[in-house]
């Protein structure tokens, strides 16, 4: 059996001035995200994708580099 997954926008995040949108992946109904998706919101490239736990701020400057 096949659970759907749902995405949700959880935060959008401001870092060096530039703004990242986060999106949960929730599978049934789960009120914890599978995985997470990082986006820039300007453009919408993927700037992470599946990370395991929500990313902090200094996550996402990490990413970056």
């Amino acid at each position: 059996m096949q659970t759907d997954i749902h995405v949700r926008t959880i935060a959008i995040l401001a870092v060096d001035g530039e703004n990242y949108e986060v999106d949960g992946y929730y599978q049934g109904k789960q009120r914890k995200a599978k995985w997470y998706n990082v986006f820039k919101s300007s453009n919408r490239d993927v700037h992470a994708d599946h990370l395991d736990v929500f990313p902090s701020h200094a996550d996402i400057r990490k990413l970056l580099n």
